[in-house]
């Protein structure tokens, strides 16, 4: 400003106006940030949320294999093309709550158990909320953390797992758990500007707060670079500021095989999970020599994240994409799907055990009040869905649905049956993260949740395990059922009914069973009395009478069967809730209705 300089608004708004954008040297290829800023031996995490960094994963692989770097993951999850990183032996350390598949329905993954099971890969269990709050305290530069979880279960045994007096005199213990400390932590963002201040889609599951964690900071991916001044439309999404950002990487579809969307006005498409792809990596994990040729194809041999879109092909990327648009879900169910199922008659036992489960949700709603529905993975998911869409769209009673990853208030889509899918996000009345669910809605002090699981063996106390097999084999992890468990309200558990599933003893306690008070199976229903659960409801078997039903379900059952005084038979499904059971599990990914085409399609 010089003497000459007229003061007015002209000037005003000038001189207050936003500075310049400079470039920050932080704008580099992917796989030239991982040689950057990674180094062998060090400890990475990768920040799950809405979107998860799997082109990253991709290129930490191309970088580093033939190298045995001895890195160290941290994540809520190892799921899909990060098999990669445990085959190619880049990890050598897993500090994580799910190891496994998950898309479109959760399953171990028959190399990295192999993996695990012989040692050539160290694994420390958490769950989903421990996970994220051992990175927060990290954040807050704390020592540890006080959890509700991992009590009364193995993982208690973890040498990251104290329980302590309260200080300040109460009686009580609490469990604490010391903080995590990536050196760096890697996500994929929706955009960023040119400093490197990104924003993320939401929901965050733990994402955000791990950028403080990481010791270094963090290496970013977005789908694209914008100007700052359409960040500052959208500032409540902006989680991660430049100064916490080593380097920024475009990288569009970055989070393929799975999604992302979109909430802002930014003009980036959002794209939906890639069936097609999961079904090709889940056939590649059943062999190993499989999986090291889909590891050349799609990793080894394609020299940068570019060449992996050329390679899916503009066809199959604007797909993707499109279906991510409004009601283009609707697309996928054909007229001929709905006259098909119109025309469908009866029942198996596997929809009379999603629709009893879901009934018994309802119950728990209208009888004990309860208003939050935590929906688990699996067959739970169904029935929650079931329950609260009944709940809310027949009976006026506002249950709210939440998920584990920051969802709440969503209401699902049919034709995806997956617990995180893209097309139920726009419905959600709020997303924020880990903590948010499974810290406050499903286990804080005005928790008033009744959340439903599934369970790979349960013992008659309600213990749950999906952890480890009675010789040591590793099955899945936690994710946050042990959250679930050992803090929500009420819990009911679903599981097909074997003398494998039911046990009377647990090899291994992912969840401990205080919560749990009823357990629904495809041929029953058990509640839990004096501690025990006891079969309340059984399912009517064709061409059986009552006794041959029992005298099966007894066979069914590894634990010494209990019969309520005022045993049941079940009411057969309800026509509306068998049809919209099938229309939310069009690809028949957990039913077994009949549809022509099996091939999944992206």
């Amino acid at each position: 400003m010089t003497s000459t300089t007229r003061l007015d608004r002209a000037w005003l708004l000038s001189a207050f106006d936003l500075p310049a954008e400079r470039p920050s040297g932080k704008v580099m290829a992917l796989d030239d940030a991982i040689r950057a800023h990674v180094e062998p031996g060090m400890t990475l995490h990768f920040g799950y949320s809405e979107g998860r960094p799997m082109a990253a994963s991709n290129a930490l692989v191309r970088v580093f294999a033939g190298t045995r770097p001895g890195f160290t993951v941290i994540s809520s999850g190892l799921v899909a093309n990060q098999t990669a990183l445990v085959t190619e032996e880049i990890v050598s350390r897993l500090i994580v709550s799910f190891v496994g598949e998950n898309y479109p329905t959760p399953a171990p993954n028959p190399l990295l158990q192999a993996a695990i099971d012989s040692g050539a890969v160290e694994i420390e269990s958490n769950s989903l909320l421990v996970l994220s709050q051992r990175l927060s305290a990290g954040a807050h530069g704390f020592p540890f953390a006080l959890t509700r979880s991992l009590r009364d279960s193995s993982m208690a045994r973890n040498e990251s797992y104290r329980r302590i007096p309260d200080p300040f005199g109460s009686g009580e213990e609490i469990g604490a758990v010391s903080a995590l400390v990536p050196d760096i932590t890697i996500v994929h963002g929706l955009a960023a500007d040119e400093a490197g201040n990104i924003l993320m889609s939401p929901p965050f599951g733990e994402a955000d707060i791990a950028a403080y964690a990481a010791r270094k900071g963090v290496i970013a991916t977005v789908e694209r670079i914008v100007p700052a001044s359409q960040l500052r439309r959208h500032p409540a999404l902006v989680k991660i500021p430049a100064d916490r950002v080593l380097s920024l990487s475009v990288a569009p579809m970055g989070c393929h095989p799975y999604a992302i969307y979109n909430p802002t006005d930014i003009d980036i498409p959002a794209y939906v999970e890639d069936a097609r792809a999961f079904h090709d990596i889940r056939a590649a994990i059943r062999d190993d020599a499989l999986f090291r040729q889909w590891t050349r194809d799609w990793i080894l041999d394609v020299p940068d994240h570019g060449a992996y879109l050329e390679k899916l092909g503009a066809d199959r990327l604007d797909l993707l994409r499109g279906r991510a648009w409004g009601d283009a879900w609707a697309d996928g169910i054909t007229q001929a799907d709905l006259d098909r199922l119109a025309a469908t008659k009866g029942h198996d036992a596997r929809e009379m055990m999603v629709i009893a489960a879901a009934r018994m949700v309802a119950r728990k709603v209208r009888e004990d009040g309860r208003r939050i529905v935590e929906a688990g993975v699996g067959y739970a998911n169904l029935a929650a869905w079931l329950a609260v869409h009944r709940l809310q769209h027949e009976e006026g009673i506002d249950a709210e649905l939440v998920a584990e990853i920051g969802l709440y208030g969503y209401m699902p889509k049919p034709g995806e049956p997956f617990i995180f899918s893209n097309r139920n996000l726009s419905s959600a009345k709020s997303m924020a993260g880990v903590e948010a669910i499974l810290g406050l809605q499903v286990g804080g002090r005005h928790n008033n949740c009744i959340a439903i699981i599934g369970s790979g063996q349960i013992d008659p106390a309600g213990n749950i395990n999906s952890t480890r097999t009675s010789d040591g084999r590793y099955l899945l992890g936690s994710g946050g059922a042990n959250d679930i468990t050992s803090a929500a309200a009420d819990v009911i558990a679903v599981s097909q009914q074997s003398r494998h599933r039911l046990v009377a003893e647990l090899p291994y306690i992912t969840s401990p069973g205080a919560t749990v008070s009823t357990l629904v199976t495809d041929l029953g229903v058990y509640e839990k009395q004096d501690g025990r659960l006891v079969l309340t409801e059984y399912f009517e078997r064709a061409g059986e009478d009552r006794d041959a039903t029992i005298a099966h379900i007894r066979s069914r059952c590894g634990w010494e069967l209990e019969i309520s005084d005022t045993l049941r038979v079940a009411t057969a499904p309800d026509p509306d809730d068998l049809l919209r059971l099938r229309l939310f599990d069009i690809r028949n990914d957990f039913l077994e209705y009949a549809r022509p085409d099996a091939e999944p399609t992206p």
